[in-house]
């Protein structure tokens, strides 16, 4: 388990009523009540980040993960690299299907670096990309580090990796020399309408 102080402090977030009640109600019908509440992120979908929610049971954390306590008896799963992004985020779920949604005001890392990589991904990859059903988006930019997002045609795909090793990360590491590593931590499990899909094992 990832430390949770300085650097990695866990991100603040809230829980609707309704959320924490489907919440139960989930862990509940499965038979997992001591399950915790894991995030990934789904990709950017209609000009936003989505992300998914799974059960895990006590004892599955993972190591890049940072444990957010949330209402009475549930804790958030939160992959480290998200944390600044979901800081200050709100879980909510649909009144009408229950399905949990987490709403962020945190944007990209702001500043002038930020910016600019934003601006290579919108002007120059995003319009290749868009041929195939997809698109980037700068989840977050710090310590020398960039976090993107795939979504649409890239969530799934099984081109993704090659897609971000030698266009993507290439692209911005060649125009910002201070990027030394750039991460995809989209959840290409949860693509569902692939542009390549990944051969079957």
């Amino acid at each position: 388990m990832a430390e949770e102080t300085g650097a990695t402090d866990p991100p603040r977030i809230t829980t609707t009523d309704r959320a924490a009640a489907r919440i139960g109600q989930v862990r509940e019908r499965l038979r997992r009540p001591a399950a915790r509440v894991r995030l990934g992120l789904a990709g950017p979908q209609a000009g936003r980040l989505a992300f998914t929610f799974d059960l895990a049971d006590p004892g599955d954390d993972r190591t890049d993960e940072l444990a957010v306590p949330g209402p009475p008896g549930v804790v958030y799963l939160v992959p480290a690299p998200l944390r600044r992004r979901l800081d200050g985020a709100r879980i909510d779920a649909d009144p009408t299907t229950g399905a949990l949604r987490a709403e962020c005001t945190a944007g990209a890392g702001a500043g002038p670096l930020a910016e600019a990589v934003q601006a290579l991904l919108d002007e120059e990859i995003n319009p290749a990309v868009a041929a195939h059903g997809g698109v980037i988006e700068l989840v977050d930019v710090a310590d020398g580090i960039a976090i993107v997002a795939m979504g649409g045609g890239c969530q799934g795909c099984g081109l993704a990796e090659v897609t971000l090793s030698q266009g993507v990360r290439a692209a911005i590491q060649d125009r910002f020399p201070e990027i030394a590593e750039v991460i995809d931590v989209t959840d290409h499990a949860q693509g569902r309408n692939p542009y390549y899909q990944a051969s079957k094992k």
